[in-house]
């Protein structure tokens, strides 16, 4: 048995922790969005104020993401995540003690500040401890938390809120918060394998083209975004569907996606090329992103059927995002990386939806689909996929696989 076997037990105990803390994290910010209808009620808040407050814990989430990676290369992820989540309790606390609307909005900031401490470190710390060949399937199974949290807090939130209050919500999220950040402190402490030059794509030679990275992961998160947000009301407002069905649909997509999202993770750990896949996923999204298209102009099940598998193909390979970013990025200064990554493409899920919903109001869906086709062509012509190529060639003719036989090349590597 290989030292890799002997460790394979702690790394996946550390991506169940990874994901617990992930999971909690993000539904901290999301819950926020399923008790408006009690929030409004309780302080009188109009529907244009409670969008405001959700935009403000967004927005909270958004500035400190980089600054959670900075902390996690300078003091490790586990004291990263640990110490965020338990700030982040402690703020939904002060949310479940206080009434007045201006305290809420600063509280919410917070909590969304303090949440975001889950992004970057939680990444990282599966990427610094799955060797390169089990990356992309780890980071996918870990960011199965957002759909699958997302899909339990709208099943529970709601009802809860409703019979219980708001202050039950918010302390029973705070003990949430407190118990990963616990599991976090308590099984987040192990070992990091030593690092070696197969563990990184760019192998620190040559200049890496960062730019072209987080522009391509800032611009292919642009369609999940907008039809994760528009989807449901291009259904019902275009297509006469019921609220209620819509939105079972759209769960049914998301739920789908903890299944394709570790596939294509396997399948780029295959191939050893994450940028490749990414880029396969990109013009084929393209494709069904125009299909949308057509069926939205001729009015026809066909843009019924294609919103939906589009709702799961774009949420697909997001994260090949970090794996590709973590494969150019230097070990001491993975978590800054991962910061940038996410900042961007929260920025993107932020704003696009802003703009593309005044593109609805001139266009209609159909222009508004039309315009993030544009997106999937743009991010795949964007990735340096020659960059990972020759980084990989580099680094295969040097180095060795764990148990000692000669790396394997990337398939088109061998037919170089």
């Amino acid at each position: 048995m290989g030292t890799d076997d002997v460790r394979a037990p702690n790394r996946w105990v550390l991506l169940t922790v990874s994901l617990i803390a992930w999971a909690v994290g993000a539904t901290a910010v999301f819950h926020l969005s399923l008790v408006l209808p009690a929030l409004r009620t309780a302080t009188g808040m109009s529907l244009a104020l409670g969008g405001a407050l959700v935009g403000v814990a967004n927005g909270g989430l958004t500035v400190a993401m980089l600054g959670w990676g900075v902390v996690a290369d300078r003091f490790g992820e586990r004291r990263a995540m640990a110490c965020g989540l338990a700030l982040c309790a402690l703020f939904l606390c002060v949310a479940a003690a206080t009434d007045s609307v201006v305290a809420l909005f600063a509280v919410f900031s917070l909590v969304g500040m303090t949440a975001s401490s889950v992004y970057a470190p939680s990444g990282q710390a599966v990427v610094r401890r799955f060797p390169a060949r089990q990356r992309a399937l780890a980071l996918g199974l870990t960011q199965t938390a957002t759909p699958l949290s997302s899909a339990v807090a709208a099943a529970i939130v709601p009802g809860v809120a409703a019979r219980y209050g708001l202050a039950a919500v918010w302390l029973g999220m705070a003990g949430l918060c407190l118990l990963a950040s616990v599991l976090v402190v308590l099984f987040g402490r192990q070992p990091r394998p030593a690092a070696s030059p197969a563990d990184t794509v760019s192998g620190g030679s040559g200049k890496v083209p960062w730019r072209r990275i987080y522009g391509a992961c800032a611009v292919l998160i642009l369609p999940q975004s907008a039809l994760l947000t528009f989807s449901v009301s291009y259904l019902v407002d275009d297509r006469g569907w019921h609220p209620v069905q819509a939105g079972w649909l759209l769960g049914g997509a998301l739920l789908l996606t903890t299944l394709t999202r570790p596939l294509a993770g396997h399948l780029a750990d295959r191939l050893g090329a994450p940028m490749g896949v990414m880029r396969i996923f990109a013009f084929g999204n393209a494709v069904v992103l125009a299909l949308v298209v057509i069926g939205a102009v001729t009015g026809t099940w066909l843009g019924t059927v294609m919103v939906l598998f589009a709702c799961v193909s774009t949420v697909t390979g997001y994260g090949l995002a970090s794996t590709a970013v973590a494969g150019f990025a230097a070990r001491a200064r993975l978590g800054r990386a991962l910061g940038v990554q996410h900042t961007l493409q929260s920025l993107v899920t932020t704003f696009g939806p802003v703009v593309l919903s005044a593109v609805i109001g001139r266009a209609g869906y159909a222009g508004a689909f039309a315009v993030i086709t544009i997106a999937p062509l743009a991010g795949g012509a964007l990735l340096p996929v020659t960059a990972e190529r020759a980084g990989q060639s580099r680094q295969q003719c040097s180095s060795t696989s764990v148990d000692g036989a000669s790396a394997r090349m990337a398939w088109w590597t061998r037919r170089r």
